[in-house]
């Protein structure tokens, strides 16, 4: 069945097709045919056409009785008559014996046959001079008119492009020779005694002498080079010149005002050399459409032998061509067969089982076989190479893919090695400013430090992403991390923190092995959305708990967007975590979106708003990475932006690592050495801690002791006046510094406050330049300042009954 079907099919297909190819050379064979009789046919019409202009002129002529050489006798007119009766019958058998016309020819041939019909009248009139001159001009006009719309619509049912062409310009000379007719009419009309007013002769010649133009111009346009150079040097002589100049002559008399003015005003027309020299042009002009219409008979004749030809040379070479092939598939079509199908299957099973399998096993590090089984078509002829060239094909697949998983495997290993080695310079850069600090009293350099403090964190994060990119693992924390903790961590991670605007966070956590790796998304995606911005505007970050329990965080910025592609491949790298090319430095941040998301499920999709500056991120947390809080007392959290003082910077985590969830119990840098007091005691130390007014992200929940916030009902005492000595600072106690400061714990850290001053503030915070010294007052007072600010942004909560109260920063 199989070597039937390989032998039958293609005779099938053969046979199939040359039989189509004979049917349409057989059906172009006939079509030509009937082109050879529409121009068979177009050429009786053009005797017709010049019958009916010469009677038209005669009759115009005859009419002007008084015109120097006027007919006498209107036997040459009837004469004329009889020629174009002829002409007429002509066409009529033509039509009904040879020639089937349909579609708009038809239409026309039935409006050119009702026209035809008014001829007796019309002539019967011109006989018995019962018809004026000018109107039987205008009858002839509209007859011959409608013979032309005949001619052009014949041309157009041609279907070879060149007889179409050769139509087009053979209609274009034909309307030429009707014009040169028609001002030939004219001007015997104007210098008769039956000449109509001298607006209507300048009217009729001015428009035949543009459609003139016209239809020389359309001729131009579609004739070749030769065509155009044969027409100049056929219509060309005195003659033709000489009714130019007539023509031009008449125009501009009859353009003058005193010709206008005067109705009655005739022309002085050369009448015997006017005839002459008009029937002469016009004769030139149809001896050159006549050489069109020979081309059309030719080239129609041509097609038509060559088309029947090749129907007959079709045919033989089909007959011809089946039995060779039958003869020949016979003899080797069971070999065939059996090769093709060996090495097809061969070639399927390398394509979609063996290669795939061997390069996945390379990606994934194990070890795979390459070795590569040949295809089992072991003949020298054509097959038996073509198996052998798939095999060396095959071979040198999987040996470029053990290559490029090797060669990828070491590049990874050798980014992940020199990230690790980077990190832990930079842990031990951490550590050091730690010690600096902790041993800095002054204020500027303690400032100094820490912004070097978040430069190395910064470069941590990069080391991490480096690791991400690669493939590479991090260290996870076991403990679960709230929303707003999460989310300012992410805004201490990155350059322009002072720029982001932290909306309150919904009461829930982060479980803890994905809390610092969608710190991490969202701080790449801050950063972008920084950079990427004004540096006068804010980015916004929020989030909020989805119907289905899982967590919605926004970020939205004023920045220069993105056009609908730079989105859309955005969009493919932050969904799939790769990218079909290398992506710029800038958009790098991106892919370790991407490969975070797809580590934990979370979707991140990118959009901007009509209308609307910036681009909108939207990460979308699953409900299983998500939990509610522990029933507490969580205070109100005010829109927190990051414009923190000089010298005050996000907070770093514990070893300078920033881990959301690792923020309880961790004293600040430098606390004040005065205790403040409020009106409502300290937050629970179990629920997130908002931001100071700048934005900047702080430690949440435990306030250190030198920090905490007593209850009292007095009122907090009046900043001093100008000129006042300040309030004298405590005696220092154990852990405190001579200098009144509060000594650092080793390996803590807490969040930089503002320097202005609320009015609790103002009032508790204590600054003296004592006995220690200027330093020591100046340090006094900058962490007065930081104390100040973070008790602004703590919320006034009372537990009393009857009301809770907030107080606005």
């Amino acid at each position: 069945m199989k070597l039937t079907a390989v032998l039958l099919v293609p005779a099938l297909l053969a046979v199939g097709l040359g039989v189509v190819q004979i049917h349409d050379d057989v059906t172009r064979a006939n079509s030509y045919a009937d082109l050879q009789r529409l121009v068979r046919m177009r050429g009786q019409l053009r005797t017709l056409l010049q019958a009916l202009q010469m009677e038209r002129t005669m009759s115009v002529e005859l009419l002007s009785a008084d015109t120097a050489g006027a007919v006498d006798d209107p036997a040459g007119l009837r004469q004329q008559t009889r020629s174009v009766d002829s002409a007429r019958t002509a066409v009529a058998r033509t039509e009904r014996r040879s020639v089937s016309l349909t579609g708009v020819a038809a239409n026309r041939y039935g409006d050119a046959v009702g026209l035809l019909a008014r001829l007796p009248a019309l002539r019967a009139q011109v006989a018995s001079d019962g018809i004026g001159p000018w109107t039987a001009l205008g009858d002839y006009g509209t007859i011959i008119t409608g013979l032309l719309d005949l001619d052009r619509a014949l041309g157009s049912g041609f279907i070879s492009p060149e007889l179409t062409r050769s139509a087009t310009a053979l209609y274009g000379l034909e309307e030429a020779e009707e014009q040169i007719h028609l001002e030939h009419a004219i001007l015997l009309l104007a210098a008769g005694r039956s000449r109509p007013a001298a607006p209507a002769l300048l009217k009729a010649l001015q428009e035949a002498d543009l459609r003139l133009r016209d239809s020389l111009a359309a001729f131009r346009a579609v004739a070749t080079p030769a065509e155009l150079s044969g027409y100049r040097r056929t219509v060309t002589g005195p003659a033709v010149s000489r009714r130019a100049h007539v023509v031009s002559d008449a125009l501009a008399a009859l353009s003058e005002p005193a010709a206008q003015e005067n109705a009655t005003t005739s022309l002085r027309v050369p009448v015997d050399r006017w005839n002459r020299d008009s029937e002469t042009t016009g004769a030139l002009v149809d001896k050159a459409a006549d050489g069109f219409l020979r081309t059309m008979r030719t080239t129609s004749a041509g097609m038509q032998d060559q088309t029947s030809d090749q129907a007959g040379l079709a045919s033989v070479i089909l007959f011809a061509v089946l039995l060779l092939a039958l003869a020949i598939g016979l003899g080797i079509g069971r070999h065939l067969l059996r090769s093709l199908t060996v090495l097809r299957s061969t070639a399927l099973d390398v394509a979609e089982h063996r290669l795939p399998a061997a390069v996945e096993n390379m990606r994934e590090g194990r070890k795979a076989d390459t070795v590569v089984d040949a295809v089992p078509v072991h003949t020298t002829e054509e097959f038996g190479q073509l198996a052998r060239a798939f095999d060396t094909v095959h071979a040198e697949a999987v040996r470029l893919a053990a290559e490029q998983a090797a060669l990828r495997g070491d590049l990874r290993d050798t980014l992940v090695n020199l990230s690790r080695r980077s990190q832990s310079l930079v842990d031990r850069l951490l550590r050091l400013m730690e010690q600096l600090e902790r041993h800095e009293e002054d204020p500027e350099q303690l400032a100094s430090l820490f912004t070097l403090d978040h430069l190395a964190t910064r470069m941590r994060r990069n080391n991490e992403n480096m690791m991400i990119l690669c493939g590479g693992t991090l260290v996870r924390s076991s403990r679960s991390a709230a929303v707003d903790t999460v989310l300012r961590g992410a805004v201490s991670e990155i350059e322009h923190y002072r720029r982001v605007l932290v909306r309150p966070g919904p009461p829930a956590d982060v479980i803890g092995y994905a809390a610092g790796d969608l710190g991490r998304l969202v701080a790449e995606l801050l950063d972008n959305a920084t950079t990427f911005s004004p540096p006068h505007t804010q980015v916004v970050v929020g989030g909020a708990r989805e119907h289905d329990g899982s967590l919605l965080i926004e970020i939205q910025d004023e920045g220069i967007g993105m056009s609908a592609g730079e989105l859309a491949r955005s969009n493919r790298r932050v969904a799939t975590g790769t990218a079909a090319d290398t992506p710029a430095s800038r958009q790098l941040g991106l892919l370790v979106v991407g490969r975070l998301a797809a580590r934990h499920g979370i979707t991140v999709s990118l959009s901007a708003q009509p209308g609307v500056k910036g681009l909108r991120a939207r990460v979308r947390v699953p409900a299983k990475l998500v939990t509610a809080q522990a029933p507490t007392t969580r205070p109100d959290q005010p829109d927190t932006t990051s414009e923190p003082p000089a010298g005050a910077l996000p907070i770093r985590r514990r070893g300078g690592r920033r881990e959301p969830g690792d923020t309880a119990s961790h004293p600040p840098r430098r606390p004040s050495a005065a205790a403040a007091t409020t009106t409502a005691p300290a937050p629970a130390a179990t629920g997130p801690a908002p931001a100071d007014d700048d934005g900047a992200p702080r430690e949440p929940a435990a306030t250190p002791s030198w920090f905490a916030v007593t209850t009292t009902t007095e009122p907090a005492p009046a900043p001093p006046a100008a000129g006042r000595d300040a309030q004298e600072p405590e005696r220092p106690a154990a852990g405190v510094t001579q200098a009144g400061l509060p000594r650092r714990v080793p390996r803590t850290r807490s969040a930089p406050a503002g320097p202005e001053r609320s009015a609790a503030g103002d009032g508790t915070a204590a600054g003296t330049a004592g006995t220690a010294g200027t330093k020591a007052g100046r340090a006094q007072s900058f962490l007065s300042s930081y104390q100040s600010g973070i008790r602004r942004t703590q919320p006034d909560q009372t537990h009393n009954s009857s009301e809770t109260g907030r107080k606005k920063p």
